[in-house]
């Protein structure tokens, strides 16, 4: 009963804030309704109930979807609303203007660039894609974003160029409606384009209304990428055959909508290409599965077998550079302009496995191209099952092709199934000798790149590294890959418990190792696994007395790989690296409140901060260990739960490795085990009174530091952790001290 309530006293909220400012520009909004005229006050009431989840924006300058993917809690309010409400100088309101540049450069009165630009439509802004600009006023852009926005209702896109008749590559971008991305593909097409060897079509398919008015701004400004628009419902291959046609370049590259392929994979893809050749990625699924590398007929069990469909990514890498598999799969691809035409002409499929493959190149599979399918299917979905079905080629060796494929990623074949007119291998691991284990290590963290920030996924890496010197196979599940079909290949699986409480497979041995939401974890979810570590001592001993389940503790450590001193000069930052989890962090608030110069890496912290402290919204892993190493002071916190019962981040262990200091949260055991390394707050006042002394004086020495940092990457690295767990698999396999279940 309270729900409506509350979502009708939201609305009502938005609409005050919106309505207050001076940003509602209501006839760009009535173009995208296809009414000539609208009150202010309709089209923000229009807006903040459904307009802002199709892409509507209220402002031809602000991008609904790109805004909002800056924004905090984008996918439950209207970006113009968050906007309102946060550091506005620091928001970049449109992929084609760069507003916090020109905040900086014309400060005015601070209450950001698109309040300051929008008083005064004769004021001249600049637009700008990699490689081309175009200067114009606020007020010919609204004229050019109105025309647009008449013309996405119709579904008319403005005329754009055509292909340029010596390039020696057509690359088609497919970009889907609710792509929260798409900014950053159209910004990579015109930056490839500014090569002359490549000219670009971007399909725009079902898109929503800021994307595709976005999208005409980008047509004047870079005027050689062609675009074309499709509507809902059509199906990929006519998008294929109509976005390559009228372009003479000898190779045709098509990329899907549902991820992001970097320059450096495309230029993989091509550097592939050649007469007689098809290059595709292997793409992996939204779970981080591969997709799998290619398709072939297996006569055997009477029907095509998705070759290492399933699978972790890891079974793939070991194919090598390259692999070429009977038939292709997927929407990506790059192949010569004659077998583009070949493939598509007077076809309706949905992807390459549909395409009958008699007469048309080779084949080749790139297992290091593997970009992860991050976003779900719009574009094609209502076109599935509209395809006509195309008789395929059955080769007489595609059969063993793809058995010689499966013993090159490590499997012996013991038997086929049909699923659904689908082949499905039965294999078997083929190990170098009897002691040599598969390990599976599953993680909390989403696939691709929104889990690399994760710290469960450098986790996971440094673990499988360190299994991997004692010679076992590893393979590593993101969070929805951990009971993937594939998992009776695997003999140990080590759950690493983080936010998210995830079920083990039905087979194998089965350890858990808890490191963080102890304040979440059930007897029920203990009883699942042969045994259970947790990164607390008391934690652990109190779980055991109060469920009667043997608790192991095993603290979180270090990854020797990565953090060992590099010997680099110690300087005086203060540094946090982390999100900000929604809450506002003691650690970093309480001394930037107080004056002192933190710097901040990492993302979601607009809300508690200004933007002036944010050094970056992220940190590559790779270079954690230098700025560790450099920093003055870093500073650690915990989930709550963690501090009470004694859970030790794995923060403080990568730092006092390199030889770095903390200043953290008192946790049980932390100042004992890095022996002075680290220093503990008792609340906000005492963190700043400590960061206010002199830090020389709160550390040890030079010469005592680094003895510190020696003992923790000796007794508190991954293989250290890792002979642990392997005797606890080698314990249980052998029915020593299995827990009674």
């Amino acid at each position: 009963m309270l729900g409506p309530a509350v979502r009708a006293g939201d609305r009502l909220w938005w609409w005050r804030v919106i309505r207050r400012s001076n940003l509602v520009d209501a006839g760009f909004y009535a173009a995208q309704l296809g009414v000539s005229a609208l009150p202010r006050d309709a089209a923000i009431a229009h807006y903040i109930v459904m307009g802002f989840r199709r892409g509507l924006s209220l402002n031809p300058l602000f991008d609904e979807i790109h805004a909002g993917g800056t924004l905090p809690e984008v996918f439950r309010v209207p970006a113009l609303y968050a906007y309102l409400l946060s550091d506005r100088p620091t928001v970049q309101v449109h992929p084609l203007w760069d507003a916090v540049a020109y905040a900086r450069a014309n400060p005015g009165d601070q209450q950001g660039a698109l309040e300051d630009v929008w008083q005064a439509h004769d004021t001249r802004i600049l637009l700008s894609a990699p490689g081309a600009r175009r200067e114009l006023t606020v007020a010919q852009l609204r004229r050019e974003a109105i025309g647009a926005a008449r013309g996405w209702r119709r579904g008319r896109f403005p005329r754009t160029a055509e292909l340029g008749s010596e390039s020696e590559i057509d690359l088609v971008r497919v970009v889907q409606g609710r792509d929260r991305g798409y900014a950053r593909k159209l910004a990579q097409v015109a930056g490839l384009v500014a090569d002359e060897r490549l000219a670009a079509t971007i399909a725009l398919v079902d898109v929503d209304a800021s994307q595709w008015v976005t999208s005409a701004l980008m047509a004047g400004v870079q005027p050689r990428v062609r675009f074309r628009s499709y509507p809902a419902k059509t199906i990929w291959s006519r998008v294929v055959a109509d976005a390559t046609e009228g372009g003479s370049a000898p190779l045709v590259a098509v990329l899907d909508a549902r991820g992001s392929v970097t320059d450096e994979e495309l230029a993989k893809l091509v550097g592939r290409a050649e007469t007689g050749v098809c290059v595709v990625p292997v793409h992996r699924e939204s779970d981080g599965t591969s997709c799998g590398v290619g398709i072939g007929r297996v006569d055997l069990a009477g029907g095509d077998c998705v070759v290492l469909g399933g699978h972790p990514h890891e079974d793939v890498l070991r194919l090598g550079d390259q692999v070429e598999v009977p038939r292709p799969l997927g929407r990506s691809f790059v192949m010569p302009r004659a077998a583009t035409r070949a493939a598509f002409a007077r076809r309706s499929v949905d992807d390459l496995s549909g395409i009958a493959w008699q007469n048309m190149p080779r084949c080749i599979a790139l297992p290091a191209v593997a970009p992860v399918l991050d976003e779900p299917e719009y574009a094609f979905r209502r076109g599935r099952g509209n395809g006509r079905p195309v008789p395929v080629r059955v080769s007489s060796d595609d059969h063993q092709r793809v058995e010689h494929i499966l013993a090159e990623a490590g499997f012996s074949v013991r038997g086929w199934r049909l699923d659904r007119s689908t082949a499905v291998p039965v294999l078997e691991v083929r190990r170098r000798d009897v002691s040599q284990q598969r390990w599976a290590i599953k993680i909390c963290s989403p696939a691709g790149k929104r889990g690399e920030v994760w710290g469960d996924t450098h986790f996971a890496h440094g673990l499988a590294a360190a299994l991997r010197r004692a010679g076992h196979i590893v393979v590593i599940d993101a969070f929805g890959a951990a009971r993937r079909s594939t998992a009776y290949l695997d003999d140990v699986n080590v759950v690493v418990r983080g936010p998210y409480r995830i079920q083990p497979p039905a087979t194998g041995v089965n350890l858990e190792w808890i490191i963080s939401h102890p304040d979440e974890i059930t007897r029920a979810e203990l009883e699942q696994f042969d045994r259970v570590f947790a990164a607390s001592e008391p934690w652990a001993e109190r779980a055991g007395e109060r469920w009667g389940i043997a608790v192991e503790p095993l603290l979180e450590c270090t990854d020797t790989d990565k953090f060992t001193p590099r010997g680099l000069a110690r300087g005086d930052d203060i540094v946090f690296v982390g999100t900000a989890r929604g809450i506002p962090r003691p650690s970093v608030v309480a001394p930037v409140r107080a004056g002192i110069d933190v710097k901040v890496y990492g993302p979601d912290w607009r809300p508690f901060v200004p933007a002036s402290v944010i050094t970056a919204e992220s940190i590559d892993n790779e270079d954690l260990p230098a700025r560790y190493e450099t920093a003055s002071i870093v500073l650690n916190d915990q989930w709550p739960a963690m501090r009470r019962e004694g859970f030790i981040a794995m923060r403080p262990f990568d730092v006092v490795a390199v030889g770095g200091r903390v200043i953290s949260e008192q946790v049980y055991g932390i100042e004992e085990l890095f022996q002075g390394a680290v220093v503990t707050y008792r609340d906000p006042e005492h963190l700043v009174e400590l960061l206010r002394a002199d830090a020389d004086t709160l550390f040890p020495n030079a010469d005592r530091l680094k003895e510190i940092s020696e003992s923790v990457r000796r007794e508190h690295s991954f293989d250290a952790r890792a002979a642990v767990l392997a005797e606890a698999a080698k314990a249980s396999r052998s029915g020593v001290d299995r827990i009674d279940r």
